[in-house]
């Protein structure tokens, strides 16, 4: 049976580029994915370079929201 890996690999840089780019302060991911901010800052560094993959979901999810925000701040669709 196939087993998920134990740890993914982080690019610490293109992390910092995209939480940026959201205009997302380290503090503000850090909370939204439930782990602390010297975690993140380690991630972002290139000092810790892979995630268990729970943390590492709920991590990429919350980058991908504020991202979303960013692109469409008012929530609006093109559905009628």
């Amino acid at each position: 049976m196939h087993q998920p890996p134990a740890t993914l690999p982080v690019d610490g840089p293109e992390l910092r580029k995209r939480r940026m780019a959201a205009g997302l302060e380290i503090d503000d991911l850090a909370t939204a994915a439930g782990i602390s901010r010297s975690y993140l800052s380690h991630l972002e560094t290139g000092s810790r370079t892979q995630m268990r993959p729970a943390r590492y979901k709920r991590l990429f999810d919350a980058l991908s929201a504020a991202e979303r925000a960013q692109t469409n701040p008012h929530g609006d669709t093109d559905k009628e």
